[in-house]
């Protein structure tokens, strides 16, 4: 009888000895998921950061861009106004401003100025003041002087537009730099 319970506490011993492998087994696969899970989502973490950083260099040098524009703009603006008092002052004093430039040229300059407040501004306000339609149809339309008025402004507008397209094509620049780095 001693050498059968010897087997059996033998063979008994064995199964708790195989069973607490396994257990321990089971623990350090857990644990080797659990590691791997951890180290995929600080990968996430890494990844998003990365991108939140890029997003917010990108949000910052477009800002920067705009900021730029409108400095800019605002720049020609006051130069546009000092050039325009100087015309103003030079053009009073010359008989010439006074003449009519001829009625087909000033016709297409208007009409053209109108369709392009049309496009531009909402349908409501795009109608012309029948009023003032009625008034300039009856005097000169347009003399040599308002033409000349209108230039230093349309160059301005054109001068503004301009850096702002530049500014446009910066920024998409930026853009496509940063998409290019991107693995």
């Amino acid at each position: 009888m001693s050498i059968l319970s010897g087997w059996k506490i033998t063979v008994l011993a064995l199964l708790a000895g195989m069973a607490l492998g396994w257990y321990v087994q089971g623990l350090r696969w857990d644990a080797d998921v659990a590691e791997r899970g951890k180290k995929a989502s600080e990968d996430i973490s890494a990844g998003q950061k990365v991108v939140i950083v890029g997003q917010a260099f990108q949000f910052q040098r477009f800002n920067e861009i705009a900021r730029q524009a409108n400095q800019y703009a605002i720049n020609i603006k006051g130069q546009s106004d000092e050039k325009q008092i100087v015309y103003r002052t030079i053009i009073k004093r010359d008989p010439a401003g006074r003449q009519c430039v001829p009625d087909g040229v000033a016709s297409r300059l208007l009409d053209y100025t109108h369709r392009l407040r049309s496009s531009a501004m909402h349908p409501a306000a795009s109608q012309p003041d029948a009023a003032s339609a009625s008034a300039i149809a009856t005097a000169c339309r347009l003399t040599y002087a308002q033409a000349v008025y209108w230039i230093d402004p349309l160059l301005t507008a054109i001068d503004k537009a301009n850096s702002q397209l530049a500014g446009i094509r910066e920024a998409d620049s930026t853009r496509q730099k940063k998409a290019d780095v991107r693995p």
